[in-house]
């Protein structure tokens, strides 16, 4: 859609400006002017380079449009301090060009494609998956989602934690509760978790037990703990809970890693080329540290067992050597910032070639994530209070199929809609509060809305045709028209360009926004726009093939969000 015009005003442009002009497909919006019933597509004068020059592009201007089947006229304007460059564009080549078959998807081209690592979820095991994980969830899979989209072959990591002193406390709860295998399984994360807080408290009241927790780790570390069997288990049994989880989140990843993958023999590599570099510098306690720019980082503590920055520069020179990643994206939060730094500035001071892809996407924290008693739990609650939130405002509304209702789930697949978009709205590095009414609404902007406008366009292709009979409907623009038509094929014609400025921002709020105009545009199409009341077959089938691609458009947008869209409810 959106790439017709871009190569073709590029083109166009180039010979204006005398340079070669490449607009970036961010710089595109297509909008409908109702007071001159004309599409435009406007882009800010900037991205035309720095051959732009007023009075040379005035007298070209007409050349523009010159026999061109596209373009109509062409004029710039101040908008806000900014100059803009606006083509109003010939409605019947717009709405043939927004409305052909063409698949959406970015094919993977080994010239221009990236290969991505993007690292997220990563919660430890045995812990409740908390907010800051479900952000990095949702967050993380819609930038997967939307860079496999764009052509790039991207692999989704879930980097788990399961090493560190925290896991000998893990253990020696395990042996103080006296807990068998038939315990843990019944309910792994929880149980688990339990057995952690037990041994802390008891630490707590007594030394010996923090010495004894330590014990049990370095020996794990060294390889020498006699429950390693069972550590294996422990992690079984919580990726198995969590598949369920993610299922539910509409998640999945390449691969799941551990923190103990990066053990002794690989985090000595790790030493040795830091000590050649001239980087590591030991401590009178025994610790060994980095020299940063402005500080000293400790990467091994002073018993000798190995911090969390040691693991991750062990698992990114790793990963480079199997997967020779343009970028490495680790989604986690604020928080984690002077964590992410070092890590970025240590690749740096190796010299190592990939260290420019190192990127962390951080975002905000959300306050308040519990049930309407209060109670903080696990994510999993919170899903489950969500579908019997949306099960009861479902049979109080009147538009409610009952089939649909009393179907869990389809609540299930409404409610996560409701906590995923309540989430992807806001902008990421903003802290919000989480809020059962706004989430839940079935009216405004929501994941309810979505859901309810791409169910209302199915029964609607469902009732006139067959997905035969519109693979068969010839696109005629003469008949749509209207106003509320052409500003709908506008909407459309925005979706690649609103995934790039997605992706550059690494913003899932831009699509968001996008899609609830998007669904505002058809809603208001269908209101005017009937198709069975249309006598006229003509204009029936251009309306079903407008609608039909708005279905393609919100269901594929929705998809790239984690949602998994309904045909009813």
């Amino acid at each position: 859609m959106a790439q017709v015009y871009r190569k073709l005003v590029s083109e166009k442009l180039a010979r204006i400006c005398g340079t070669n002009v490449q607009i970036p497909m961010t710089a595109l919006q297509f909008t409908y002017q109702r007071a001159t019933r004309t599409p435009e597509l406007s882009m800010l004068a900037q991205y035309l380079g720095q051959g732009f020059d007023q009075k040379s592009f005035d007298r070209s201007a007409e050349c523009i449009v010159k026999d061109d089947e596209h373009l109509a006229t062409v004029t710039t304007e101040e908008r806000s301090g900014k100059k803009w460059v606006k083509l109003s564009l010939e409605k019947m080549k717009l709405i043939q060009t927004v409305l052909e078959r063409k698949p959406l998807q970015e094919e993977y081209d080994t010239a221009t494609s990236k290969t991505m690592i993007v690292e997220f979820s990563s919660p430890n095991i045995a812990k409740p998956f908390h907010a800051g994980h479900l952000r990095s969830t949702i967050l993380g899979n819609f930038l997967s989602n939307l860079n496999e989209f764009l052509g790039n072959r991207v692999l989704r990591l879930n980097y788990l934690g399961d090493w560190g002193t925290q896991f000998g406390y893990l253990a020696l709860g395990v042996q103080l509760k006296g807990l068998s295998p038939k315990d843990i399984h019944q309910d792994p994360i929880k149980c688990l978790y339990d057995a952690y807080v037990h041994a802390y408290e008891a630490a707590r009241n007594s030394p010996n037990m923090h010495e004894h927790a330590m014990n049990i780790f370095a020996r794990m570390e060294n390889g020498t703990a006699d429950d390693l069997d069972q550590w294996q288990e422990y992690r079984a049994y919580t990726v198995k809970e969590l598949e369920e989880l993610y299922r539910r989140l509409g998640v999945y990843f390449t691969s799941y890693e551990w923190e103990s993958q990066y053990g002794v023999n690989k985090i000595a590599h790790v030493l040795e080329t830091l000590k050649q570099r001239g980087l590591l510098i030991d401590q009178t306690d025994g610790r060994k540290v980095v020299q940063l720019q402005q500080r000293k980082i400790p990467i091994v503590k002073s018993d000798g067992s190995g911090m969390y920055l040691l693991r991750d520069i062990a698992a990114l020179m790793d990963r480079y050597n199997r997967f020779e990643f343009h970028k490495c994206i680790y989604v986690v939060e604020n928080g984690q910032n002077d964590h992410f730094a070092s890590l970025s500035e240590i690749a740096h001071l190796l010299c190592l070639p990939y260290a420019a892809g190192v990127e962390h996407v951080k975002f905000g924290r959300i306050h308040g994530m519990s049930t309407r008693k209060g109670k903080v739990v696990f994510l999993k609650d919170i899903l489950h209070e969500a579908q019997q939130l949306v099960q009861e405002k479902q049979r109080e509304s009147p538009y409610t199929k009952t089939n649909a209702a009393d179907d869990p789930s389809v609540c299930d697949i409404l409610g996560t809609s409701a906590v995923i978009i309540n989430d992807l709205k806001q902008r990421r590095m903003k802290d919000y509060n989480f809020d059962w009414s706004k989430i839940l609404r079935m009216e405004g902007d929501s994941g309810i809305k979505l859901q309810y406008t791409h169910c209302r366009l199915a029964s609607l292709l469902h009732a006139q045709s067959s997905a035969e009979d519109i693979m068969s409907i010839q696109c005629d623009g003469s008949s749509l028209v209207e106003p509320e038509a052409l500003d709908l094929v506008c909407q459309l014609a925005n979706f690649k360009p609103v995934c790039y400025q997605a992706q550059e921002a690494a913003e899932a709020c831009i699509l968001v926004t996008y899609l609830f105009r998007l669904c505002k545009s058809i809603n208001l199409a269908i209101k005017t726009l009937p198709v069975k009341q249309e006598s006229e077959a003509k204009k029936r089938q251009q309306r079903i093939l407008l609608f039909s691609r708005a279905k393609l458009v919100l269901h594929t947008g929705m998809k790239l969000l984690g949602l998994r869209p309904l045909e009813e409810m």
